[in-house]
């Protein structure tokens, strides 16, 4: 009997091991000593250099070419491949890489690369801690890559990094400024008050402004009390949308105004400098707006929500208190007494200035303005075309 059951339990263990061996060869085992990594078939050489100029931002400025990269495993899915930057250290022949980016994926084995993508990747990532318009070395490798469920680790591979020379342009959205006899202040080219905001997502500049057909034409200027550099149109335009014509310095003619929309009223003025285009119409914009939240003397009662005044299409102000003691902060109300639509903040923003998110009825809440480190009276002003809040002691 005992004998009987010393062989039972042999065969029961050795059913367990069997059914681990079989569970673990469900799973790619990799061997990373036996990928072979892809290989440059064509990239740009260490004599190379390449001066990036904006005019040709879209420029294919150069080709490259590598070879697969081969896994030692059969049932994974086909591997993708990011071309990256990396950045250099230290001197010719002997570099120290840092700072990989990414600038795009693809499932091909070969891409042609525009100047852009490499140049916002070097303002991105070092235009603060290097002169920008001067020479650097910085370097391109393909990262090829496999994440799949049933694979235990993100699997990388390299090419080799192929090091080269280039000068890149700083990416820097120029302050603009409307003015002319359809606007508020007429041709007053010292008059800054008329600041458009630069939306870097879309690259394009924004302003709500008040039109009129009085004296129906109007510009924008680049720098207070000058003339040049200046935007206008041509003989094409239409008040709804034309071509932005550039005026760089005083020596060249200048281009034709904006024409005015028909009706006097608030309008939503978009000036796109990278394709050269206009587009304006009537702003469907907030009227009013209110401060609300327990770092206010509203608290969070939107029926009491302070009044802001309104000192231009889509900008608003108030001076009031804003307490230390509170805990959470505050926010904005379009219409007292409601809580949608509202407008509030990110995560870890900063008291004193940030971005604004717009919660629109039936959102999810969002995030209070933190609230001050001294009680005390400030200034708050909430831009809703440029999506900015900004508070000041006052």
């Amino acid at each position: 009997m005992k004998k009987n059951l010393n062989i039972l339990m042999f065969f029961l263990a050795l059913a367990v091991v069997f059914t681990g061996c079989k569970k673990d060869d469900k799973e790619p085992v990799l061997d990373t000593r036996a990928t072979v990594n892809p290989t440059w078939v064509t990239t740009p050489s260490p004599e190379d250099y390449f001066l990036f100029t904006k005019d040709s931002a879209d420029v294919e400025f150069t080709s490259v070419e590598w070879t697969k990269v081969v896994y030692p495993l059969t049932n994974i899915p086909s591997p993708l491949y990011s071309v990256q930057v990396v950045f250099s250290t230290g001197l010719e022949g002997d570099y120290a890489w840092i700072n990989p980016v990414d600038i795009f994926t693809t499932a091909d084995l070969t891409t042609a690369i525009k100047q852009k993508e490499v140049n916002t990747a070097i303002n991105d990532e070092i235009g603060n801690d290097y002169p920008l318009d001067t020479v650097i070395t910085i370097g391109m490798r393909i990262r090829a890559n496999v994440n799949a469920n049933d694979v235990s680790h993100i699997i990388d591979a390299f090419t080799e990094i192929a090091p080269f020379d280039v000068t890149p342009y700083p990416i820097t959205a120029p302050p603009l400024y409307l003015l002319g006899g359809a606007t508020t202040i007429g041709w007053n080219n010292a008059d800054s008050s008329l600041q458009f905001s630069y939306d870097e997502a879309s690259e394009v500049y924004k302003i709500v402004a008040t039109l009129s057909p009085d004296d129906p034409f109007y510009k924008a200027l680049e720098v207070p009390g000058e003339w040049a550099p200046q935007w206008g149109t041509d003989e094409s335009a239409t008040w709804e949308t034309g071509p932005l014509v550039y005026r760089p310095t005083e020596d060249v003619p200048d281009p034709a105004a904006l024409p005015a929309p028909p009706d006097l009223g608030d309008y939503l003025i978009t000036f796109d400098l990278v394709n050269k285009i206009y587009n304006v119409e009537v702003a469907d914009i907030a009227q009013t707006m209110h401060l609300v939240g327990d770092a206010t003397i509203a608290g969070w009662d939107a029926a009491s929500a302070i009044p802001m005044t309104k000192i231009a299409p889509g900008i608003f102000e108030i001076e009031t208190t804003l307490s230390a003691d509170a805990s959470e902060g505050f926010k904005f109300l379009v219409n007292q007494g409601e809580w949608e639509p509202m407008y509030g903040t990110v995560e870890g923003a900063s008291f004193e200035s940030g971005i604004l998110v717009y919660r629109a009825p039936g959102d999810p809440d969002v995030t209070p303005i933190p609230p001050p480190t001294t009680t005390g009276m400030y200034k708050i002003v909430v831009n809703i075309v440029g999506m900015s809040y900004t508070v000041t002691a006052y």
